[in-house]
């Protein structure tokens, strides 16, 4: 008797195939919906950049915990992140463990990470993580860095309100620095110039890396860095050690990151820096060399071109691209090889403008604007033993500027007024040494020897003699060869010296100078205390040296400022940190700068000191120059920062100090950066939503408030008898305008789908339309006074789109 069911065995197998392939689809759509991604890194010896084997990596902001430890050439992977904000702890016996706040994990990118852990000097002994760990922010990159220094990441540059994706303008928020001019991203740094800023990428010296800049600037209107291909850097304010030299008022010690070396990643974006795209990816799958490669475009000349028009008679163009590529070989030998450079211009025409409004540009000028710059290098780094690496690196730099005013004289004649064609190229090969004897000792050795290539041409009309004269014109080479050793001692966990020595020698007159640094820091649980001090010099911008001294008598020029040694300046500064509560921090500084061998006028009687040349366009001409002046800078600063957690985070800070200096005339008076007080708050919160809390949105506000700008009134009467614009030098920098004050807000949104990263944002600066004065000066062609203001409310938006 046959038994008959609804489905014999074959059928049943082929039921149970379907639902079982139900149950996998269905399984696997649930789990697309979990919206992770993987973090990938490398964990390397702080001292010897030796990867660390078998050290933990623990995301601890995870349910359930994720971990993983890394391999033998110290890299490691942790796949199916949930997107957000992590907390990763990484550990190994024998060393002190890093802790590694606010690291966003997103679906469009992945990230990798670089982690150095320093060496525990006392014995092995069980590591217990309290939440006091978690209030002490990332360690500065350069373990000789003792004090005075900020560690600063690109989410962190990205988040603040008003910082345009800049690094320049985001160091602005941190105590003793000013941003002084809306339009351009120079900063004052303690009082001090900005020429005496030291911009430092992948190792090396480059020049100004921003577009419109100016003669010796180190600023300008738009960076060429990208924020969102460099890794985290140091930014220096005051008593640096023996690494950096040749400038004496701070340092941005760059780092690009390298481009992923297991998958390609796309970039695209639009905003205030430009129409923007990148890529990055191995170079073979089974290869662990990697290339990232991006590019920008001017938004302004985009909107130009499709006929929308802005109201001005200039339209600003410009475009910077960046590379990187770097290429492991095995596991002693890495290669890298890095360029970034950009090409900016504008012309404003009065020419195309009808007469009536030739005032727009202070009256009947054509003006002609460019600047160009790039910088490259390749470099070699050999891991020689456990406890020994030596870097090569040959670079080359370039550095371009075009500008021609001329005067309309009527309708139809024009003269030329102004013609400055400035080219310096910096061919440059250093050698780093380095050793670390034990885990109390390091020892670090650098030489680095730099040829400067250049040509000057500066021409302008002089009303009084009715002729165009030179400043200069000059074409040639001159060379600076500079050296430094340091020496790191551990005397315990808790007590730490740097000491070290940097000399350099300028070729072209053999000025010379050896600069002694040393620095020593304290930490007993949660308080530490710095000290600082070092002797720092720099060159004069380049173009000083060959100003031409005009003799009517003769018609004939002199060079008079070839024999000019290095400005030099001490430095001392005492800092205490308190990390008094979970996440929160206080911390303040006093410093001492005295400043000498200050260029000032050799034969006239005058305030005239290079101290306060920089954040202009160009330079006046000081002829017959002498290192005979002095200068001095002292404050103090205090911050109180809230590192971000729980959804929001707090930077506050206050700086009071005065810049003072000493002309030819033997008078103390104040420098034109000597503002006084600079106080800067920025607050920020996060708010995530959508499933899996895996988008957010983000409200940032930042508030600054500084004392006025200085200046030197300007003596009406005589300007107008002599047609041109004359200052009171007797009263030089005494007069101050009235405080700065500025307000900015950022809006910002951030979407995560499966595997892409939507990020938006809208910001509005100076919010409340502060009218904040930049400037006064005389207009020859109506005989008065005209004031120039900053920025008003400014919105700008941006929007990036990561696959």
């Amino acid at each position: 008797m046959n038994i008959h069911t609804p489905y014999s065995a074959s059928g049943r197998s082929t039921v149970i195939m379907v639902l079982n392939l139900l149950l996998t689809v269905i399984t696997s759509q649930l789990f697309a919906q979990h919206y992770t991604q993987s973090l990938r890194g490398r964990v390397l010896d702080k001292d010897s950049k030796i990867p660390i084997v078998s050290a933990s990596v623990i995301i601890s902001t995870t349910n359930p915990v994720l971990g993983e430890y890394t391999a033998i050439n110290g890299e490691f992977i942790i796949k199916n992140i949930p997107v957000g904000r992590h907390t990763i702890l990484v550990q190994c016996i024998g060393y002190n463990p890093a802790i590694l706040n606010n690291i966003i994990i997103s679906t469009g990118k992945e990230l990798f990470l670089n982690i150095e852990l320093e060496p525990k000097v006392t014995t092995i002994r069980t590591i217990t993580i309290t939440d006091s760990s978690l209030i002490r922010k990332r360690d500065n990159i350069n373990s000789m860095i003792s004090i005075s220094a900020q560690t600063f990441s690109p989410e962190e540059t990205n988040r603040y309100a008003g910082s345009r994706i800049d690094p320049s303008r985001m160091v602005a928020n941190f105590a003793g620095v000013f941003a002084g001019n809306d339009s351009r991203n120079e900063v004052i740094v303690r009082g001090n110039s900005p020429l005496g800023v030291l911009w430092r990428l992948e190792g090396i010296d480059i020049p100004n890396p921003n577009h419109f800049t100016g003669q010796g600037a180190s600023g300008g209107a738009l960076s060429i860095l990208n924020n969102n291909l460099l890794s985290a850097s140091d930014f220096l304010t005051g008593a640096f050690p023996a690494d950096y030299g040749n400038k004496i008022a701070a340092a941005f010690d760059l780092r690009l990151r390298n481009g992923n070396n297991k998958k390609y990643e796309f970039t695209s974006a639009m905003g205030i820096n430009g129409l923007e795209a990148g890529i990055e990816g191995p170079f073979t799958k089974r290869s662990d060399a990697s290339f990232l490669i991006n590019y920008r475009y001017s938004t302004f000349a985009l909107f130009d071109a499709l006929g929308l028009q802005f109201g001005v008679s200039g339209v600003p163009t410009y475009q910077d691209g960046t590379v990187k590529i770097n290429i492991p070989v095995g596991l002693k030998h890495n290669l890298s090889l890095f360029a970034i450079g950009g090409y900016s211009n504008v012309d404003v025409l009065d020419s195309k403008r009808d007469s009536a409004d030739w005032q727009f540009t202070s009256g009947r000028q054509n003006i002609r604007y460019g600047s160009a710059m790039y910088a490259a290098g390749i470099s070699h780094t050999w891991f020689i033993s456990g406890k020994t690496y030596s870097k090569l690196t040959v670079s080359r730099g370039f550095n371009r500027l075009r500008i021609k005013v001329d005067t309309l004289l009527n309708a139809t004649d024009i003269r030329e007024n102004y013609l400055n064609r400035t080219n310096e190229y910096t061919n440059a090969i250093q050698y780093l040494w380095s050793t670390k004897f034990n885990e109390k000792n390091t020892l670090r050795l650098q030489a680095r020897y730099t040829l400067y290539t250049f040509s000057y041409l500066e021409n302008y009309y002089e009303n009084l003699f009715k002729q165009t004269l030179t400043l200069a014109d000059f074409s040639g080479d001159a060379a600076l060869v500079n050296a430094s050793v340091q020496w790191q001692h551990r005397f315990s966990n808790a007590l730490k010296l740097n000491t070290g020595i940097y000399a350099q020698q300028f070729l072209l007159n053999n000025s010379r100078s050896v600069e002694p640094r040393a620095g020593l820091v304290y930490t007993r649980g949660n308080h530490t205390c710095r000290l600082g001090y070092g002797l720092h010099s720099q060159m004069q911008p380049l173009v000083i040296y060959f100003f031409k001294s005009y003799v009517h008598s003769t018609d004939t020029y002199v060079e008079t400022n070839r024999s000019l040694g290095f400005t030099k300046a001490h430095h001392l500064v005492a800092g205490y940190q308190w990390a008094f509560l979970s996440n929160w921090i206080l911390k303040s500084e006093a410093y001492m700068q005295y400043l000498f061998n200050v260029p000032v006028h050799k034969y006239y009687i005058n305030s005239v000191s290079v101290l306060n040349l920089g954040g202009d366009v160009g330079f006046p001409n000081f002829d017959s120059l002498a290192n005979r002046g002095t200068g001095r800078n002292y404050g103090v600063e205090l911050t109180l920062e809230k590192i971000f957690s729980k959804g929001y985070y707090f930077l506050g800070n206050i700086s009071l100090f005065n810049s003072e200096y000493r002309g030819s005339d033997l008078r103390w008076r104040y420098t034109k950066f000597s503002n006084h007080y600079v106080v800067s708050l920025l607050s920020g919160y996060e708010f995530n939503f959508g499933k899996q809390h895996k988008n957010a949105f983000t409200l940032d506000g930042r508030i600054g408030y500084a004392g006025g700008i200085r200046y030197t009134p300007i003596d009406l009467e005589q300007s107008q008898v002599q047609n041109r614009q004359v200052l009171v030098d007797e009263k030089a920098f005494s007069k101050q305008y009235p405080s700065y004050f500025r307000a900015d807000i950022k809006v910002a949104f951030k979407i995560n789908t499966r595997s892409i990263t939507h990020s938006l944002f809208i910001t509005v600066e100076n919010i409340t339309n502060h009218r904040n004065i930049l400037q006064q000066f005389y207009q020859p062609n109506t005989g008065q006074v005209r004031t120039d203001y900053q920025l008003g409310r400014f919105p700008y938006g941006g929007y990036r789109i990561e696959f």
